[in-house]
């Protein structure tokens, strides 16, 4: 099965991905793709929870490139903690296309990372970075620095495509040529 969803978005997990992505394409397998999550395992224990119930029996919840979260577990005390394992690219890569999987980025610089590193991303949509000071808007709900527009625009000369949609029902738009790149 291929990888169903590639998808930027800063707020990572929540009712747009869960619901309006999630609803229609039913994931199996969620990874988040952050070094600053990883480093963090409090921080990223809360998107263990971000998920409604339903969801969490359908889809599990890995933090890559080195750490998975297994989201097995509930509020009850005696619940077993998620569990915490070392898989190498190759193990994580197989899974992911074993799955019906959805990769999270918080930010452009993770999926050009993985790219350049020789994962086979085809395509990314870009539903949600949001404003802040520096950025400039592309979309109501696309924001971007100089930073990430030139990473986005690296992504773009490696092969990928980028599409802007924050909802399945909504239009999928050609990304690059809004930031500047190749129609």
């Amino acid at each position: 099965m291929p990888l169903l969803l590639a998808r930027i978005d800063d707020r990572l997990i929540h009712g747009q991905v869960v619901h309006g992505w999630g609803g229609p394409l039913r994931p199996t397998w969620i990874g988040i793709v952050s070094d600053p999550l990883r480093a963090d395992p409090r921080r990223a224990d809360l998107y263990l929870f971000a998920a409604p119930e339903g969801a969490r029996a359908a889809a599990t919840l890995h933090l890559l490139p080195t750490l998975w979260h297994r989201n097995t577990w509930s509020w009850s005390h005696v619940a077993r903690r998620p569990r915490l394992r070392d898989r190498t690219a190759s193990a994580q890569f197989a899974t992911i296309e074993a799955e019906r999987s959805f990769l999270l980025f918080p930010g452009p610089e993770e999926p050009l990372r993985l790219k350049q590193g020789g994962f086979p991303l085809v395509e990314v949509n870009v539903g949600g970075l949001h404003h802040a000071e520096g950025k400039v808007e592309v979309l109501p709900y696309i924001h971007v620095s100089s930073a990430e527009r030139e990473a986005l625009l690296a992504l773009e000369r490696l092969g990928v495509r980028l599409t802007a949609q924050d909802l399945p029902t909504n239009p999928a738009r050609n990304l690059a040529p809004l930031l500047g790149g190749a129609a």
